[in-house]
């Protein structure tokens, strides 16, 4: 048995012996020392599976309480591991030594590189998996896990933000170049494109559904909100004033104005075919159906005939809207600058000043989106707004430009 080999037997082995004690540290925070516990839990330092934690305390190692909350399914709210570059660099710096030592042929080193990458590639791997499945539970459960509207809400923006992250740094791996970078070793290749590049369309995908649903989340949180406090009010006002009792209105002349606002209840009548004193009203009233049907039916329906004259009918012009005429001209502009982008907004204001500028960029988003007009280049113009989250994207111009020979 090798030297590893050894140290992993004594580290499960003493995971296995004092297993109560590990578990009063991870659930209580902290665990201190006494004159019986001195000596394993210094036992338990030295395999880092506790460090310090004040002048006699010892609390759980930040990886193992991570594994810990990972794997117990802990409502502890999770860091999202969205640095994401640090992890890349690492794997480019073990690649660097395994192409070096595969160069001047050390073979243990070869093999011991090989296994720190896929140790790399797993681990990422892993940790996309984790940082995308969790969100999900919680969002698929509507966080399940807290009961008040306002954790609801300020969980529910952390996790936005937090994947916002996520994706801009799985957008801006760049896995051509490590698939380059491997290119003479077909082993380390097949092993990226498999386990972690294959990986990252799935994860993206994921974490947009995630967001998405999020969002709608959030909307509906914060319509729930209003009706909330509306109800914790009236709640308070019952806990201040416990003999309170709903006035009987009956025998007021008025009532208040905001009943009037009420929504009155829709009732329906019908007749009880099981009551026999309606019997006969209700065999004759199924007559009286049946005669008019009859009726209707014999009746044979006169069919219109339409006059055939021999005189021209006169041909009618129609106009063509102002905003139909103003956009044909839009459009032949740039298709008449070739690589230069004309902006929709300042042909507004010089030929078509009569059209409020928002009406006019809906009119022109709306022929952009036609399929007549795929030659053209769009390029929308957003307004960053940094006040909160409202799920919407102002335009403020349209550029359009038309490549040279695409007329």
């Amino acid at each position: 048995m090798s030297q590893a080999e050894q140290s992993m037997e004594r580290l499960f082995k003493a995971l296995a012996n004092h297993s109560d004690l590990i578990a009063k540290a991870y659930f209580n925070g902290t665990i201190y020392s006494d004159g019986q516990n001195q000596r394993t839990l210094n036992q338990l330092k030295q395999l880092k599976v506790l460090v310090n934690h004040g002048d006699d305390g010892f609390r759980v190692a930040g990886r193992l309480s991570q594994f810990l909350d990972s794997a117990l399914s802990s409502d502890r709210i999770r860091r999202l591991d969205t640095d994401l570059s640090s992890w890349i660099d690492t794997l480019e710096q073990q690649i660097g030594l395994y192409q070096d030592a595969w160069r001047e042929n050390r073979l243990d080193d070869v093999d011991h590189y090989l296994l720190e990458i896929q140790r790399l590639v797993f681990d990422l791997a892993d940790n996309l998996e984790e940082n995308t499945s969790y969100p999900l539970m919680l969002v698929n459960s509507r966080f399940a896990n807290v009961r008040t509207l306002a954790e609801k809400q300020k969980q529910n923006t952390f996790y936005i933000a937090r994947l916002e992250k996520l994706m801009n740094a799985i957008s801006a791996l760049q896995p051509e170049f490590l698939l380059e970078y491997v290119e003479e070793q077909p082993e380390l290749h097949q092993l990226l494109e498999r386990q972690l590049l294959r990986l990252l369309p799935k994860y993206q995908q994921r974490l947009q559904d995630i967001l998405d649903k999020l969002k709608i989340f959030l909307f509906e949180l914060r319509q729930i909100e209003v009706r909330a406090q509306l109800v914790q009010g009236f709640a308070f006002y019952l806990r201040q004033n416990p003999d309170y009792q709903p006035l009987d209105w009956s025998e007021h002349d008025q009532i208040p104005d905001h009943w009037n606002r009420i929504q009155p209840l829709t009732l329906s009548a019908h007749a009880d075919p099981l009551d026999h004193a309606t019997e006969q009203e209700l065999v004759e009233i199924a007559q009286k159906i049946r005669v008019d049907s009859d009726a209707l039916l014999a009746k044979q329906k006169q069919r219109r005939l339409n006059s055939v004259t021999l005189n021209p009918t006169e041909k009618q012009t129609l106009q063509v809207p102002k905003y139909r005429q103003q956009l044909a001209v839009y459009m032949a502009k740039a298709r008449q600058q070739s690589g230069r982008p004309l902006s929709a907004l300042a042909f507004q204001q010089i030929f078509a000043t009569d059209i409020e500028p928002s009406i006019w960029l809906a009119c022109v988003m709306n022929e952009c989106l036609k399929q007549q007009h795929k030659s053209l280049q769009v390029e929308w113009r957003e307004v960053n707004e940094g006040s909160g989250f409202t799920g919407n994207k102002k335009i403020c111009d349209i550029l359009l430009s038309c490549q040279a020979g695409e007329r």
